[in-house]
Parts: C-alpha cells; structure tokens; sequence
C-alpha cells in the first residue's frame, strides 16, 4: 500500500510540475512575442543575438520558458512521457487564468468553458495512469536510439523543406515554425526521459541523466528558435496553440513506441486516459482560439427572441429573462477587453 500510495504521489507531483512548467512557457511565448515587435527577424548572428538579450520584455520571457524546462526535467524523471506530455497543454489554462485575474484580460464564456475541459482533461489523466506500472527497465536502449535519431534526422530534412517555403509561401512560414518548435520540444522531453531510463537500465544514472538533460537542451534551443520566428512572423495564441496541440501527439507517439510506455491496461482506464488527452487537446484548442467566440449571453438573447420561443413563454416573463440576460452581459465575468 505504502508503495502505490508513494507512486500515486509521484505521478500527480509530476503532472502538477508539469502543468506550471507548460504555464511558465505559454507565459514566456507571450513576453517573446511582445518583445520582437521592436526586434529584427532573429538571426544566429552576435549583433541580432545582442538585441534580443538586451530587450528586457524578451529576455523575461526567456527566462520563463527556461523556468518551465526545469519544472519538466522534473516532471519527466517521476513519470513517462506519455503522461506528461498530453498534461503540458494545461498550461494553457494557467495563463487565461492569470490574465482573467491579474491582467484584466476578461474571460468570454466560451474561454470558461475550455479551461474546465482542460481542467477535467488533467484529473481524468491522473486519475487513468494512477494504475501504470512504471517499469523503465521494459525500453530497448537500440530502439530508443533508432526512433530518437530517425526523428531528429526527419526534423532536420523538414528544416530544409521550410527554408523553401517561407521563400514561396510566407503565409504559412509562421505556422510551420510552430509545428517544428512544438515537434523539437517533445523530442526533447523524450530525450530527457530515455536519458534517466537508460541510466536505470544501465546503472549508470549520473552519466545518462547529465546527457540526456543536454542532448535536451540542444533540441530545446532549436525549438526556441523556430518558436522566435514563428512569433516574430504570427499571431502568439495560433503559435503557441500549435506549439502545444504538436507537443502532446508527438510526446505521446515517441512515449509509446521509443520507450515502449505502457497505457492503462484496463478498458475503463484507457477509455477515461483517452478522452481526457482528447479533452485537453479540445480544450487548448479551443482557448488558443479565444474559446470559438462563444457568447453565453448572445445566445441566450437570440434564442429568447426567437419565434418559437416567443409563442411558449409570456411576453411578461420573456422580457423578464432578456432583462437579466443583459444584466448578466456586463458581468466581468463576460467582459473581454477591447
């Protein structure tokens, strides 16, 4: 019982790690994206590199992104990758949280909404891989060489494909930066994870963590720069949306067939693990999105003004309801900033 319990503990330590460091890199993205307004398009070159060091709104949102890689090196050395990963899109929440509460960025219906799927989604995760057997000693230290290296290989090959495109069609460069950033910072949280699996297999956990954490670093800061030029290029929500619903599916397909990470075993588990992971990704969506523009009170007020409804209710009572649905609009709860 001890045991369970102390796995239990681990696993929800891990995923709260977790949810605060993909909170502090959605915070970061925003910072990045404030900053390079006033930046040139960022190059490897000393001069570039200077400027966006010195911008304190950029370097502040870099430190938050770094912040949140140590809260995932943590999360990872306590859970798999396929947990972890789908659980990251929370942080999505974290920050519409913060900017409901701290910013005075009002929160539509619709946002609500998203944030208590996402919510649902990460206790639904939880709760489902409570019952995984961690067993690091099951990976296959070949095959977790073979996929590491073949989807590096394959990233690198891509990297070239969108140099041609940002040339023919600059539309789509922003989004393709997303893609890559979010396929290179899953890369990198699977090459952590094999690092400390590995180190468990082989005995020699020190040297394993310590190259896993800076085979991760490297993927990270490719992953930073394709996410600088996604966002010195696009619009912060669609980028870190894309960033994060490419982490998740990544994550977990390199989890699952690099690691050889087991999901839940009973029918009831991997159901509630399943729509949980589909739940969170719905649901970062959907707040990337500005909750799909779904206004409680617009809808109300169409439908109590509607034919079929006016011929039901009494126009007594039907005034009545428009009364407080209007009311109820200039909530803060509804407002959103102009």
């Amino acid at each position: 019982r001890r045991r369970r319990r102390r796995r239990r503990e681990s696993m929800w330590l891990a995923i709260l790690s977790a949810v605060v460091s993909s909170g502090a890199s959605s915070i970061g993205k925003v910072l990045q994206r404030k900053g390079t307004k006033t930046l040139p398009q960022f190059s490897a070159d000393l001069q570039t590199l200077r400027k966006y060091l010195l911008n304190r709104t950029w370097s502040l949102g870099l430190l938050s992104d770094i912040s949140g890689s140590v809260f995932m090196v943590s999360a990872l050395a306590n859970a798999p990758v396929s947990v972890i990963q789908p659980v990251s899109g929370g942080g999505l929440v974290f920050l519409s949280l913060l900017s409901h509460f701290f910013f005075d960025e009002r929160l539509k219906f619709g946002e609500w909404v998203a944030v208590c799927l996402c919510f649902f989604g990460i206790a639904g995760v939880g709760i489902a891989t409570t019952s995984i057997q961690i067993d690091d000693h099951a990976a296959s230290i070949p095959r977790v060489i073979f996929s590491l290296t073949s989807v590096f290989a394959l990233l690198l090959f891509g990297i070239r494909k969108v140099r041609q495109i940002s040339k023919k069609h600059p539309k789509h460069f922003a989004a393709l930066c997303g893609f890559f950033a979010g396929c290179f910072f899953s890369l990198s949280s699977t090459i952590c994870r094999s690092g400390f699996v590995v180190g468990e297999i082989t005995g020699r956990k020190l040297f394993f963590g310590l190259l896993g954490m800076g085979l991760s670093i490297m993927n990270t800061s490719i992953g930073f720069v394709y996410q600088t030029l996604g966002l010195k290029e696009g619009n912060a929500v669609m980028i870190s949306t894309i960033t994060t619903v490419t982490t998740i599916m990544i994550g977990m397909f390199l989890g699952i067939v690099a690691l050889g990470e087991s999901l839940p075993s009973s029918r009831s588990s991997f159901l509630l693990h399943t729509g949980s992971c589909a739940t969170i990704t719905v649901g970062s969506i959907a707040l990337g999105n500005g909750g799909w523009g779904i206004d409680l009170s617009l809808f109300l007020d169409r439908i109590l003004k509607s034919k079929r409804i006016s011929s039901i209710l009494p126009n007594q009572l039907r005034f009545l309801l428009q009364r407080y649905v209007s009311s109820a609009a200039k909530l803060p709860l509804y407002k959103s900033e102009n």
